[in-house]
């Protein structure tokens, strides 16, 4: 007797049908910012998994609700927000991922940004500002201590208040390209708008730990300062 090939039948057909109906057959894994460690991987995440068909609700599940980060409206505009997530890379430096978008009337996305550079339609990044007033921006990071303790920017302010982050212009203003507190990658300007940045003034409800091991990376940077001491000349 030949053996009855329903049960394949039966199973491919409902893994077909899920796939027409858009539905895994493995459950996608939830977004984490930990697992992006470079701004060129973030930057290819929003351009991949965002859209000006992407919903407000969408663009919350996924930062907010996944990968909770802190919601700020913006101070005067009832269509933008940003979503933001700090990491404490073993008290070297504080990462802030900075990821603010854009509404329409719809509820749907005409823009999203990365630490303010814009991600979507080949728009192009943030001219620096050509007028001032110019001011040195401060921004305090203390659980830094073993590292950059302060974050700094020189930025034009329109207005001249400097409680008000979204009328400023950064045109100096320098950040890491990697959340790695060992390899931290390249040194590079960020500008656009304050508000939008690594700079901004308003705090995350949490400072997560750092995901690796922090006795690891204290030893290779004592390894470091170590080298580094040996081939200094001596005074």
């Amino acid at each position: 007797m030949r053996p009855s090939c329903f049960p394949f039948v039966t199973a491919w057909m409902g893994a077909s049908l899920a796939l027409l109906l858009g539905i895994g057959v493995a459950a996608a894994e939830p977004f984490r910012f930990e697992a992006e460690t470079t701004l060129d991987d973030m930057s290819a995440l929003l351009r991949r998994d965002f859209s000006t068909n992407s919903t407000r609700e969408q663009v919350r599940a996924v930062f907010v609700g996944q990968g909770g980060a802190t919601m700020i409206a913006h101070p005067r505009k009832a269509d933008i927000e940003k979503y933001i997530y700090d990491i404490n890379l073993c008290s070297y430096y504080v990462w802030r991922w900075n990821i603010s978008a854009d509404y329409g009337r719809d509820g749907r996305l005409t823009q999203i940004y990365l630490n303010g550079s814009p991600q979507l339609g080949g728009a192009p990044d943030p001219a620096l500002p050509k007028h001032g007033p110019f001011y040195m921006l401060s921004r305090p990071r203390p659980q830094a201590f073993k590292g950059e303790k302060t974050l700094k920017a020189v930025v034009a302010d329109r207005d001249g208040n400097p409680q008000t982050t979204d009328d400023m212009d950064i045109l100096t203003g320098v950040g890491p390209t990697r959340a790695d507190p060992v390899d931290m990658g390249r040194a590079v300007n960020e500008p656009g708008e304050v508000w939008r940045s690594i700079f901004d003034l308003d705090d995350a409800k949490v400072v997560f730990p750092y995901s690796g091991d922090c006795a690891v990376v204290d030893a290779k940077m004592a390894a470091l300062r170590a080298s580094t001491s040996a081939r200094s000349p001596n005074p």
